[in-house]
């Protein structure tokens, strides 16, 4: 088996192990290493202590040692490095009270997730793989380290986590794991609305979007079924234009789930537009300006989704938005060739010069032509 190391992450472990002590990179990097895709980054598991761990490198960060994990920095490239460890009871179905850290890398794997995180490589000793997972990837399948419900009940994350990867890596889920994340989908009341943003979002942007729908049906998020789902997986790798059809088609309002989620302004604005703009028209050049008026270059996602979601033919009207945007014709109001301050010496004032600008606006928006200073000062 091929498995490569970037220079630093090899770099990291021979210092380990030629002080004496175990060290593997462990989890997602060695299940996307396996899979043939580039991970996004390195953890680094290892038999030595957080003390251990910062006496040995340079440049360290304490990010996490009460549970173990320090953050080795080489090159300005941050990597976490993290004891051997067994977790404590879970009280809250998310944390652990306490971690014993432990000399034996099985136990360390046994308390992860699923299989096809619980592997571990180095050189010298290949891959360590004590639960199938290898099996498991192999066969597309996902299934929980030891007893599903155990893993569930420990921490509730892990029942979204479930769904995610199963959307990210177009993955069957194994039965008796499937039955116990329903059984105990009811704990993600325990789950922060910002934890359950982030892997809802993953979840859109993964193979199989529709892999959600049987954690819907179980009424413990606030989200309704729509065969529409696996549509999404069709859209451009776009993270705004996918969360944005997930909560459009599972949500009674994607503004207002925006809102529960606690996500940014910007997505929430983006979606209050592009929800409103679904209602516009998007056949005529005037139509199209007033689509780009209110969206901007996003104009391409809404109608990129009425084409996916609803088989409309847009491709006039995408190439009407672009010969817009090409020639300059004016589709808002700093585009007009009057301001503020010329409809002020007309007489008009505070919110009267406001919408005046937007009458000639929509004047221009359907004649171009009328857009001379001029002109547009005899039609105030």
């Amino acid at each position: 088996m091929t498995f490569y190391l970037p220079e630093n992450v090899r770099k990291i472990i021979e210092t380990l192990e030629n002080s004496g002590y175990k060290a593997y990179v462990v989890g997602g990097c060695v299940r996307d290493t396996l899979l043939g895709v580039t991970p996004d980054d390195y953890d680094i598991c290892t038999s030595a202590t957080p003390d251990e761990i910062t006496a040995l490198f340079e440049n360290t960060a304490a990010t996490g040692a009460a549970h173990g994990t320090i953050t080795v920095i080489i090159n300005k490239t941050p990597f976490e490095v993290t004891t051997f460890r067994t977790d404590g009871e879970y009280k809250d179905s998310r944390h652990p009270e306490d971690v014993r850290f432990v000399g034996d890398v099985k136990d360390d794997l046994a308390r992860r997730d699923f299989t096809v995180n619980a592997m571990c490589y180095n050189e010298k000793d290949g891959l360590t793989d004590c639960f199938g997972g290898l099996d498991d990837l192999n066969a597309g399948i996902l299934r929980a380290v030891g007893d599903p419900d155990a893993r569930f009940k420990e921490d509730a994350l892990r029942i979204l986590r479930l769904f995610r990867f199963a959307s990210a890596l177009g993955f069957d889920i194994e039965k008796s794991t499937l039955a116990a994340a329903k059984e105990n989908a009811n704990l993600l009341k325990n789950v922060s609305r910002e934890r359950i943003r982030e892997e809802l979002i993953k979840l859109a942007c993964g193979q199989k979007p529709e892999a959600i729908l049987p954690l819907i049906k179980t009424g413990a998020l606030p989200m309704r079924e729509n065969a529409l789902t696996a549509k999404i997986s069709l859209l451009p790798q776009k993270k705004e234009l996918r969360f944005f059809t997930l909560l459009l088609l599972t949500c009674e309002d994607a503004q207002v789930a925006a809102q529960d989620l606690k996500c940014s302004n910007g997505f929430k604005n983006y979606c209050k537009n592009t929800q409103a703009a679904l209602l516009m028209e998007n056949k005529t050049p005037a139509d199209i300006k007033r689509l780009l008026r209110l969206l901007e270059n996003d104009v391409f996602d809404l109608l990129c989704l009425k084409n996916i979601l609803f088989g409309e033919d847009t491709r006039g009207a995408a190439d009407t938005a672009k010969r817009i945007l090409e020639t300059g014709e004016p589709y808002k109001i700093s585009h007009l060739k009057i301001g503020g301050e010329d409809i002020a010496k007309k007489g008009y004032r505070g919110e009267e010069i406001g919408k005046k600008l937007s009458e000639l606006l929509e004047k221009v928006i359907e004649d171009p032509m009328l857009n001379r200073k001029e002109t547009l000062a005899k039609l105030i």
